[in-house]
């Protein structure tokens, strides 16, 4: 087996510390994305928070529609599923929004790394 010098060594270690370092560009586009990373968690979460408290009024409301039956329960079913529907057109909204805030923070980490 052969053995390694330690100025290969530390050469080696010179090499590796070069490729991780980071120009100010590359520090400050991947800050943007880590930005837009975290507000778009935040949208997201929004979103579902709202979802969810929709989705417990549905769940309600289809409880007292097998409790009511007859057409009061229809009509408590048809707000039910209306509520759901909603819940899940505003997840779909917030995956957007995160969705288009990424894009925008990825594009202009672009552009500041082309600079």
């Amino acid at each position: 087996m052969k053995h390694i010098t330690l100025p290969a060594i530390a050469a080696l270690a010179m090499l590796a510390a070069a490729c991780t370092q980071q120009s100010p560009a590359d520090a400050n586009a991947a800050a943007l994305v880590d930005a837009a990373e975290r507000q778009a968690d935040q949208i997201e979460g929004a979103a579902d928070t709202e979802a969810d408290a929709l989705k417990n009024q549905a769940d309600q409301l289809e409880a007292q529609a097998s409790n009511a039956g007859g057409y009061t329960g229809e009509r408590l079913k048809t707000r039910a599923n209306a509520l759901d529907r909603e819940a899940d057109i505003i997840e779909d909204q917030g995956e957007a929004k995160a969705g288009a805030v990424k894009d925008a923070a990825r594009a202009e980490a672009d552009r500041v790394r082309a600079r």
